[in-house]
């Protein structure tokens, strides 16, 4: 724990309900809100679509989005061809030994390349099925596994890049696009972008050279969102950016290396057993139902059909002398593309969604011309600025919430983890002169009567004021500062909260206040 966040632990337990009651800090109403503060609307779940190529990392971050996906307004689940995996049947398909390869791959386009098929997605929803009568216990909002066929659509698959025709993907992503529904749309691109830049074609075709083609192309522009993880194809650079160059795309090019293939180069060493085969087996491999039976790890035996490249999964690859033997069975292989989703989730309270600078699950991001780059956080482990560290930050807090999530599962509502709440009724965006005094009083609750720990710290990073703040937090939970005599109007001070109960696994919720000076 670095000096700079200057924590102190508080431990509001059921003991302490009484003492901290004038406080606001305890007291649960009936619904689970906090004594005395009404609960709101819930905010809009986010518009959005997933593409993928069916890699091992996309199965694998297919799992865990279901799990969550009642935090989404989900519109398509669309297959996809990338520079790594490619169907290669179509006889029209661009000629040469190379021509799909890239740095990838020596494949011809008109033969498979690492092709793992479509039908693992429909048995992936059929295994959902089965535990969808015990998610829907937990908390509200999950597709019914017959949304989730309705919106599953085959795209341009046939090989890298292909945009070359309309399918029932593209027309899938198209139809959102140009709907009357408002945006944003984030468009998760888990592999290539080719399915995306088809649909956006066909609405060129469809309307360029007409009276209303400039004001639709700045409409679909302002309503897009991209999560590029990764360029994998070309068609972003070809397409995308030179004909819709307003399209903003949160472009991942490097922190989700520390969820896929490099996490044990990149996550800090105390918290990389929360991808290790122990962990792993007892909190999603064993006991928690046939969905993450299909969950992949190194050396489980478990095959990926038409994956004759990535032989993560032999026993053989972990072997002494193996290419992976750096592994152990069940070790945690990789979820390159959940980072796209972990941005947009709302629930724990880090506003992330709202500006990709600020940071959150899904890693943080600095403004670009046509967006957002991920960027770097100093690394308290390392005492250096570290690309990774946006990113595996979260990751204990993510481990933890995934395994409380395949728990809900198997287990009716008492015999489960949930999230605590944190409030802070001040409210979350504060106005302050510099050395005027900041003080935040947080309201703290659990569904299950857990205690709960609270933690204070500035994110230093997220805000534009470059300095730090000297944080006095009571045993109440009450913290306190001032803001700094050389702060200038218009900078930011993002403070966070973490609530994290004593459940069995740990869980946390955040609130962030960003104190803006004037």
């Amino acid at each position: 724990m670095s000096d700079n966040r200057r924590l102190r632990r508080i431990v509001l337990g059921a003991a302490l309900a009484g003492l901290l009651a004038p406080l606001g800090l305890g007291g649960v109403t009936a619904s689970g809100e906090p004594a005395g503060e009404p609960a709101g609307s819930p905010a809009p779940k986010p518009r959005t679509i997933i593409t993928q190529d069916g890699e091992v990392d996309d199965m694998d971050s297919f799992i865990r989005f279901l799990y969550y996906a009642n935090e989404f307004d989900l519109e398509g689940i669309v297959y996809s061809s990338s520079i790594f995996h490619w169907r290669g049947e179509d006889p029209d398909a661009p000629a040469g030994p190379t021509a799909c390869g890239g740095w990838a791959g020596r494949g011809p386009c008109t033969e498979p390349w690492r092709w793992t098929g479509t039908e693992w997605v429909d048995e992936y929803i059929d295994r959902y099925e089965e535990i969808y009568p015990n998610l829907v216990r937990h908390a509200d909002g999950y597709p019914t596994p017959d949304y989730l066929r309705s919106i599953y659509r085959i795209g341009n698959v046939d090989w890298s890049g292909d945009m070359s025709k309309d399918t029932e993907g593209s027309d899938l992503i198209k139809s959102v696009l140009i709907d009357d529904e408002p945006g944003p749309v984030y468009v998760q691109t888990w592999g290539g972008l080719n399915t995306l830049a088809r649909a956006l074609r066909s609405i060129e075709l469809d309307h360029a050279g007409t009276p209303g083609w400039a004001a639709l192309q700045e409409q679909i522009s302002d309503k897009l969102v991209i999560y590029n993880i990764l360029n994998q194809d070309n068609t972003l650079a070809d397409y995308i950016r030179p004909t819709w160059p307003d399209v903003r795309i949160i472009d991942n090019q490097s922190q989700f290396w520390s969820f896929a293939y490099a996490w044990d180069r990149t996550v800090p060493g105390p918290d990389q057993h929360l991808l290790r085969g122990d962990y792993m087996l007892s909190n999603f491999l064993e006991g928690h139902g046939n969905l993450l039976e299909r969950y992949r790890t190194y050396g489980d035996e478990k095959p990926v059909p038409g994956e004759d490249r990535d032989i993560r999964w032999t026993a053989e690859s972990i072997a002494p002398g193996g290419q992976y033997e750096q592994y152990d069975r069940y070790d945690f292989i990789s979820e390159g593309d959940s980072p796209a989703f972990l941005h947009l989730l709302d629930f724990n309270g880090l506003r992330a969604q709202e500006n990709p600078t600020w940071g959150g699950w899904g890693g943080r991001f600095a403004e670009v011309g046509y967006g957002w780059l991920d960027t770097s956080d100093l690394n308290p482990f390392t005492g250096q600025n570290d690309r990774s560290y946006p990113q595996t930050r979260w990751v204990r807090a993510i481990q933890n919430d995934f395994a409380a999530r395949a728990d809900w599962g198997v287990s009716d509502f008492a015999a489960a983890n949930h999230n605590p709440r944190a409030r802070v009724p001040q409210g979350l965006d504060l106005t302050r002169k510099p050395g005027q005094p900041v003080v935040l009083t947080p309201r703290v609750t659990d569904p299950d009567g857990d205690a709960v720990t609270v933690d204070w710290w500035q994110y230093r990073e997220a805000g534009t004021y470059p300095g730090t703040v000297e944080l006095t937090t009571s045993p109440a939970g009450v913290t306190r500062f001032r803001v700094p005599a050389d702060a200038r109007p218009g900078q930011t001070i993002h403070l966070i909260l973490e609530a994290t109960d004593d459940g069995s696994p740990a869980l946390t919720h955040y609130q962030r206040v960003i104190v803006t000076v004037r």
